[in-house]
């Protein structure tokens, strides 16, 4: 396990009046190699959880192990941490500080003492993950990107400090259809080309039933669901219960269901469930429409 989360709790502005209890015992566990979405209504805790992985918080109840460094003990190495686990926030573009392309993804780097050489090609390496030329990016001026052009720069820039884990905190908002495609594509390739252990935060459930192995579902600070997408968004009371709502093909297949048809209900995408729609329909033709399809 490169992420062991045990029986973490976090409250905001404890002892004032304004106290929150945000996580209430969580545990987790992610292995090397991952690629895990955790999910949630507003308020759930997503935020506040996955910045303990990146030891920005430190836990005061319960424990938190990265990578073998344990964050509960006063001795940990909290930069090493940092350098295992790499935090992209959302709209990660307004983190875009240096004038050029270039400058601003070798920045981090630079601060860590990495040899000029190394950085450059460290530099070449993440924008080519990110699906931007070296050759013609690396001179741009920030400004002259578009938004998810700017947020593959951003994302390039945590990637040259070379983490094993990555972590994208909503990573599509505020994109249109383009730009969440590109940056979809980006998690995809770090994930599968580069072997990097992903945490997605999402509640676009359609991208998160398209890109996740594993779905961790957060309501009120606690873990409710886990399990693969098609065991979690075909638990369709707790979804809705927890107001997450479901994904549209779940919703057509439940609907079917609530009229009596006997149809499954984890379809994660439109192909699946016209195929199995049209299974039942046939099944209907030869006499057996009680039977699963």
């Amino acid at each position: 396990m490169i992420i062991q989360i045990e029986n973490l709790h976090h409250t905001y502005m404890e002892g004032t009046p304004f106290e929150t209890k945000v996580l209430h015992g969580v545990n987790l566990e992610v292995k090397e190699g991952e690629l895990v979405a955790i999910i949630g209504p507003t308020r759930s805790g997503k935020s506040t959880l996955v910045q303990y992985m990146n030891a920005l918080f430190l836990p005061k109840t319960g424990r938190v192990v990265i990578d073998g460094h344990d964050t509960s003990k006063k001795t940990v190495d909290v930069r090493k941490v940092r350098q295992t686990v790499g935090l992209v926030f959302q709209y990660p573009e307004h983190q875009l500080f240096q004038e050029t392309v270039g400058k601003d993804v070798a920045f981090g780097p630079k601060v860590c003492g990495i040899p000029k050489e190394e950085i450059d090609d460290r530099v070449s390496e993440a924008l080519d993950a990110v699906g931007l030329e070296p050759k013609v990016f690396k001179n741009r001026y920030i400004f002259a990107l578009s938004g998810g052009q700017k947020r593959r720069a951003a994302i390039a820039g945590v990637l040259a400090l070379q983490p094993k884990v990555m972590v994208f905190d909503d990573p599509t908002a505020g994109l249109d259809p383009k730009g969440r495609e590109e940056i979809l594509g980006t998690i995809r390739r770090v994930h599968e080309k580069q072997g990097l252990t992903v945490i997605l935060v999402s509640n676009n459930l359609e991208d998160v039933a398209r890109m996740a192995k594993r779905v961790v579902v957060l309501s009120e600070g606690k873990v409710v669901l886990e399990g693969s997408p098609h065991e979690v968004f075909s638990k369709v009371e707790v979804m809705r219960q927890i107001g997450l709502g479901l994904l549209q093909t779940v919703e057509i297949m439940s609907r079917l269901k609530e009229r009596g048809f006997n149809v499954p209900l984890d379809s994660l995408d439109a192909d699946e469930t016209a195929r199995r729609i049209f299974e039942y329909k046939q099944a209907m033709k030869g006499g057996s429409a009680g039977g699963a399809v």
